[in-house]
């Protein structure tokens, strides 16, 4: 992926429409080895609001709190603008994918008269390899979005390709949090092998099931046989299922008991911290009601949805025969005056007497007579066979079954993964607030409790799968002797495919696990090399290396005591970030450009020079550097000179209050 331009309209230090082109096009990037785009100017110029209006085109308000969001849009529209009377600004970002695609990614912002937001509107416009001609699509389901973001660029990963240079060691300082190991996966992609696992295993489960539903000839006394099998294993696992449910509340109102009782010292302790727990018992309030109605909804409605298309077919077929039957009754009622009046004519004495043929052909022509001159519909083909014969009651009760998909139980669970997200985040933030009392003992007892009442939902949860899976097959076997004809032909074909099937994901399961030890190890490798560059005396470190077992980075002293990475300075701590930033995009299926705020501020002289002739030239296909005037230095333009395609110069007027992007930053510098 390649970013080629970002277009501001009125947005923040920006007045009226400006824009910076960052496309490199590839005959440049090889031939003549430029993969960087300078953009330089003071503290103040707008050189952050690039970076983060870059990150949040793409991502929105995702790593976001609400106060945060309203904090960062608050004063978003160019003051000049608004003073001017304007009301809306917007953002635009360009890309390119590795396919060939070019992307418009659109955020606009709508304001009243007190310059307040009133609402964000996005837009994307998808346009294919060799088009004119774009597809606009407007953005109303922000999930649906993100997904399809994260096909180019996963949201974990953002931090390592789009960050700012002095705040780069907080990459060190999160190494072991699950969303550092999870981005490392997406950037390595081994996610997407993770993935094509799990499809393969869905598909396998599929076959099996299919496998077992494909019976060739059953008589009705093993159908029966097996329904009495099926209705006691039911039975078995309605009992196990009550008993683990029991367990269960038990376990929650421990853990909640002990919440309470942690949460009580807290609340004695720290402010803060009394919101956090407030909050987070309002989210498992709305976790335990959604939790609740998805079970509510699946108890009422559960047979509605796995015999959806069913229903429909039959209340289409009911609606169809009772249309035909009252077409029917309504001929019958226009035909009756002439069936009596034809009914007296022919019981007259007529000589010489009629023959049987002839007062057939006589009603016939009659009729035809009859309907055509009273203008009566004969619509009733004389072929049609009701198949339905059932009373008014009946046909009212069958029509008004209500048909259900499977969308709101998907909106459930989704809700309720989105809750007990918020819920785990929660308690991580109260484990990480400082604190002033011990809560070991509650937070070893809840560690203890939730470890236990995780072992026993997944029996739980295996055991509702199970028992999903049999009350299916009950009802299976209950429909079986209608369903016998179409069932006889491809079992031997099913079993060969779950075999290849099973073959497929053996050998995918090794590859997987052969694939991350060698990504581990490149990473290793990468990370070894870059730092020998980078370092200037790497000998006051007994080692620095990236253990490929736990994906984090581990320091040892000369007696090769391990140390804390944190003690380190700071310069330091961004060279070490930089080198695995190098391994991972050196081992990546990503390519992806790098942008960087500020990457030399807190350098000396040696690393700073190193930090641009070993690693920027060579770390992306681009790479955009946001520069302050404190980072030059004649070495600094020398090499820029010779690695940067374009250089930008952010312009801030100090008395329009406003910043214009001009070409030439070394003409500026120079001069």
């Amino acid at each position: 992926m390649l970013l080629k331009k970002l277009v501001f309209d009125n947005y923040k230090t920006y007045y009226g429409i400006q824009e910076i082109d960052l496309f490199i096009p590839k005959n440049i990037r090889d031939e003549k080895g430029q993969n960087i785009i300078l953009v330089g100017g003071l503290n103040g110029a707008g050189k952050t609001t690039i970076l983060k209006a870059i990150l949040y085109v793409l991502f929105g308000k995702r790593g976001m709190s609400e106060t945060e969001h309203k904090r960062l849009f608050s004063n978003v529209i160019n003051n000049t603008f608004f003073e001017e009377g304007g009301l809306e600004c917007s953002l635009s970002l360009v890309l390119e994918t590795d396919s060939g695609e070019e992307w418009n990614l659109k955020a606009k912002w709508f304001f009243d008269k007190y310059k307040r937001v009133t609402h964000e509107e996005r837009n994307l416009e998808v346009k294919k390899p060799g088009s004119s001609l774009s597809k606009k699509a407007r953005i109303d389901n922000i999930e649906v979005y993100n997904k399809f973001i994260d096909r180019i660029i996963p949201y974990h990963a953002a931090p390592f390709f789009i960050f700012d240079g002095e705040e780069i060691k907080d990459i060190i300082l999160r190494q072991n949090s699950h969303e550092m190991k999870e981005a490392i996966h997406k950037i390595t992609g081994m996610e997407a092998y993770k993935q094509l696992l799990s499809d393969l295993q869905f598909y396998k489960n599929s076959v099996e099931s299919k496998i077992a539903k494909s019976v060739s000839v059953v008589k009705l006394k093993n159908i029966k046989n097996d329904l009495e099998i099926i209705d006691q294993e039911i039975n078995n696992l309605e009992v196990k299922r009550d008993k683990y449910l029991a367990e269960i509340r038990n376990f929650d109102k421990l853990i909640n008991a002990t919440k309470e009782a942690r949460n009580a010292k807290m609340s004695r302790n720290s402010k803060s911290r009394e919101v956090i727990v407030k909050k987070q018992s309002r989210v498992e309030t709305e976790l335990k009601i959604k939790q609740d109605e998805l079970e509510n909804y699946l108890q009422k409605y559960t047979i509605n949805i796995i015999l959806r298309e069913k229903i429909y077919k039959l209340k289409k077929q009911l609606k169809l025969e009772n249309e035909i039957n009252h077409r029917r009754i309504l001929q019958n009622a226009s035909l009756t005056p002439y069936r009596n009046f034809i009914s007296q004519l022919l019981n007259k004495n007529i000589d010489p007497a009629l023959t049987k043929e002839q007062v057939i052909q006589i009603q016939e022509l009659g009729e035809e007579i009859w309907i055509k001159e009273n203008s009566i519909q004969n619509n009733v083909s004389s072929d049609y066979i009701e198949i339905h014969d059932i009373s008014n009651n009946d046909y009212n009760h069958l029509a008004n079954i209500p048909i259900k998909d499977e969308i709101q139980v998907t909106k459930y669970i989704n809700e309720i993964e989105k809750l007990q997200q918020s819920l785990n985040s929660l308690e991580l933030e109260i484990r990480s607030a400082p604190e002033s009392v011990d809560l070991d003992e509650e937070n070893n007892k809840i560690d203890l409790l939730t470890k236990k009442l995780g072992e026993i939902d997944l029996r739980y949860k295996s055991i509702m799968k199970k028992l999903s899976l049999k009350i299916e097959e009950r009802t299976n076997l209950k429909n079986q002797v209608s369903r016998l004809a179409d069932q006889d032909g491809s079992l031997e074909d099913l079993q060969k495919t779950k075999e290849d099937m099973g073959k497929i994901i053996n050998t995918l399961e090794q590859y997987v696990a052969e694939v991350t030890t060698m990504k581990a190890t490149l990473i290793k490798e990468e990370f070894s090399k870059m730092l020998q560059k980078l370092f200037r005396k790497q000998d006051e470190f007994g080692n620095i290396e990236f253990d490929i077992k736990t994906y984090s980075i581990r320091l040892y002293n000369d007696k090769m005591q391990e140390i804390s990475i944190e003690e380190r300075s700071a310069g330091e701590m961004q060279m070490i970030s930089s080198a695995l930033i190098w391994a991972l995009t050196k081992a990546s299926d990503l390519s992806l450009p790098i942008v960087i705020d500020t990457p030399l501020g807190r350098l000396d002289s040696y690393h700073r020079n190193h930090l641009i002739n070993y690693y920027y030239k060579e770390l992306s296909e681009q790479v955009i550097i946001l520069s302050t005037d404190t980072e030059i230095t004649k070495e600094y333009i020398k090499v820029m000179e010779e690695h940067s395609y374009k250089q930008y110069m952010l312009d801030y007027n100090e008395t329009k209050k406003y910043t214009i992007i001009r070409d030439g930053y070394f003409d500026f510098i120079k001069g």
